[in-house]
């Protein structure tokens, strides 16, 4: 992790446009999106060192004020919701609308996210519950269900595993993301007592190999009203369970907004108190206060580099600061006595970050490498720098790019985690879970099937989850929540078959 120290930060530019508080921000790499009160998403684009708005903005469809704004992890699609109940989605490089969902209930959505996979979109609402949505079918595909109050944020994983969201009570649940299962792992009920007001993931994490069960560690940030950031540490497996490791005081009114920069080693928060903190994300120390706006800070956010940080008021202003010797290369004691068998995976490897300024030539030189070549046209046609190298998925490889072999297809995943962390080629067990396709895994245990049976749902589980999960008085599906017409299973014997040929 970088070293934080000497943090200063100097305003470089005051974007003025929106006629109403500004909501939300949010960046896909230097390309600025932002949400407001006067129902408008505006996006800016940085040219010459300086913002400026783009020719088809603002993007015009919401009825109520717009309460957030997110990009897609490639940057190609803007979400927004809305007070109105709808959730568009936009396409950012002409500002059409692409589709409108709406929660069930069509009340008030307050908050969205991505999942850095970009398959899922999570969406928040005044009814206490989430949705999640399928971005390919932009079909809602489970519920959440369980807050007792307004959904006030959420944020996925950095490996899309799992989701976290505060409500207006209080409460921080964590759930379980993966196909979209939904099961609610843990909660928080008095994460703040005051309210939740924001959340973030820390983009680094560590999965601990040295036991027997591996296990994933994440840290989350959550604001509240009681003015106060707290750091909980995640800790995944067998168990789940969820701690409070730190608690950061400085502001003096509600915590509004909290997010980490992209590299994971700032944490910037804004508040009612009319000011900007920037921490160290690892030790919490305050690096630097800013006071520009002369009301409350709603929203913040970092460009991918890291060199500028965006935030919003209800001043109707964006401001943005460029953050000086935010970056040096030296590396924290803390970074290089990580245990052997913990791997500390995200974009402040020093691969990760070299990697993300790759042309589409450095792309295809590194295929050539893999003696992948023959793909070398697709990855063009498809425009893949080293930033979308490093969000390519299975799905994305197969479906999209329509390659079709499964070894190709395994050996360029395994060569993007490669780049990411040159230690995951050594590890068995990391490299076992990128070459096992994901159909070969029970949804509920998430583990490799030994005993595939289809269920009446249509879908495949290990024998022995699925008969504990109507045996403890289920009669839904596991996957679709909809009512089972009989707790009969049938075994998968061609599944069954295929697992075994594959080992």
């Amino acid at each position: 992790m970088p070293m934080t120290e000497n943090i200063t930060a100097v305003v470089m530019q005051m974007l003025e446009g929106h006629l109403n508080d500004i909501t939300s921000c949010d960046f896909s790499g230097t390309t600025l999106v932002t949400g407001s009160n006067d129902k408008t998403v505006r996006v800016w684009s940085k040219i010459n060192e300086q913002y400026k708005e783009i020719s088809f903005s603002p993007f015009l469809g919401h009825t109520y004020g717009v309460n957030c704004v997110r990009f897609s992890p490639f940057g190609t699609v803007i979400a927004s919701c809305s007070t109105d109940g709808a959730v568009i989605l936009w396409n950012a490089e002409t500002g059409e609308q692409i589709t409108q969902l709406q929660h069930p209930s069509q009340s008030a959505i307050r908050t969205c996210c991505f999942s850095p996979s970009s398959a899922l979109l999570a969406t928040g609402s005044d009814d206490e519950n989430i949705v999640l949505w399928d971005i390919s079918t932009r079909s809602a595909i489970r519920i959440l269900e369980g807050h007792e109050a307004m959904i006030t944020s959420c944020a996925f994983s950095p490996d899309s595993t799992y989701l976290v969201s505060g409500s207006s009570r209080g409460e921080l649940r964590l759930w379980d993301a993966r196909y979209g299962h939904g099961k609610c792992l843990f909660s928080q009920i008095e994460a703040h007592d005051l309210g939740v007001s924001c959340c973030d993931f820390n983009p680094l994490y560590e999965i601990n190999t040295g036991s027997d069960n591996m296990s994933t560690v994440y840290i989350v940030a959550s604001g509240g009203n009681d003015d106060l950031i707290k750091l909980w540490k995640i800790k995944t497996g067998i168990n789940c369970s969820m701690h409070l490791c730190m608690t950061l005081e400085g502001h003096s009114a509600n915590v509004m907004c909290c997010r980490f920069s992209n590299d994971g080693s700032l944490l910037a928060s804004g508040a009612g108190d009319k000011s900007v903190i920037i921490r160290d994300a690892q030790t919490g120390e305050i690096l630097t206060q800013l006071e520009r706006h002369n009301r409350y800070i709603t929203c913040c956010a970092f460009t991918s580099d890291n060199k500028y940080l965006a935030t919003g008021s209800n001043d109707k202003t964006i401001i943005l600061w460029s953050l000086i010797n935010s970056e040096i290369g030296d590396e924290s004691p803390n970074a290089n006595n990580l245990s052997t068998s913990r791997i500390c995976i995200g974009p402040s490897n020093h691969g990760v970050k070299s990697v993300s300024q790759w042309s589409v030539d450095n792309v295809c030189n590194w295929l050539e490498g893999l003696n992948l070549k023959e793909y070398e046209e697709t990855f063009r046609n498809h425009a893949i720098d080293g930033k979308e190298l490093l969000h390519l998925t299975h799905d994305n490889l197969s479906i999209s790019m329509k390659i079709d072999i499964l070894g190709h297809r395994n050996k360029i995943l395994r060569g993007i985690q490669a780049l990411k962390n040159p230690l995951w080629q050594h590890q068995c067990l990391l490299e076992e879970s990128a070459l096992t396709p994901e159909e070969f895994f029970c949804p509920i245990t998430h583990e490799k099937m030994i005993d595939p049976v289809v269920a009446m749902d249509g879908y495949s589980y290990e024998r022995a989850a699925i008969l504990e999960w109507i045996k403890n008085g289920n009669n839904t599906s596991p996957m679709t929540n909809e009512k089972l017409s009989t707790t009969e299973v049938i075994p998968n014997k061609t599944l069954r078959l295929i697992i075994q040929k594959y080992q």
